[in-house]
């Protein structure tokens, strides 16, 4: 798909990568001056007006980063929908001040690019977590993080009980560095 676009493509080798890596490669070849927007390969945005609305939550120069819910996708199973669009549902636009597990998911969200430049992601957390290890960083310093429900995706697994309590463990286990590995259990990465 991105082939059909004016866009670089950086191709890494399957053994090199890891979410840290790919994403700090990114922003390393990007051309962006503000911000860097990072979105999950099977997320669909829920608005038109997603990328705006998580731009206008930078009018306070304190914010370090955007993102948004994740609601679980039209086929997902019956577990997702109730964690993802009931159960984890922000009805109103929060800011965030503490770090806790998921805040700035990078599922959907938006950094500044100033910020990215004094410390980049974390790869020492290669399985996951590097978005909140660098959420954590910059909230300890003082800056806010905005989860807003206009900047929202649709993006799930396929994933049923189990599935999600392996998930859970997996999230957990994202607190502390480690080595990327294929989550087999999830049937869409």
């Amino acid at each position: 798909i991105a082939e059909k676009f004016p866009v670089k493509i950086i191709k890494i080798k399957p053994e090199e990568f890891s979410y840290p890596y790919a994403l700090n490669l990114g922003c390393k070849n990007s051309v962006a001056e503000k911000y860097f927007v990072f979105l999950s390969a099977h997320s669909i945005v829920t608005s038109s007006t997603w990328l705006e609305d998580g731009i206008n939550d930078f009018e306070n120069d304190n914010v370090a980063g955007v993102y948004g819910n994740v609601v679980a996708l039209p086929d997902a199973t019956i577990w997702e929908k109730i964690l993802f669009n009931i159960i984890w549902q922000k009805k109103e636009k929060v800011l965030i001040k503490k770090s806790k597990m998921g805040v700035l998911g990078f599922t959907n969200a938006i950094i500044r690019r100033d910020l990215w430049e004094k410390r980049n992601l974390n790869e020492e957390y290669g399985k996951g977590g590097e978005d909140g290890e660098w959420a954590k960083y910059w909230l300890e310093k003082g800056y806010k993080i905005v989860c807003d429900p206009k900047v929202s995706v649709c993006h799930s697994h396929g994933l049923g009980f189990w599935g999600l309590v392996r998930q859970w463990i997996h999230w957990r286990d994202t607190a502390t560095p480690g080595p990327y590995k294929q989550l087999k259990y999830r049937k869409n990465g």
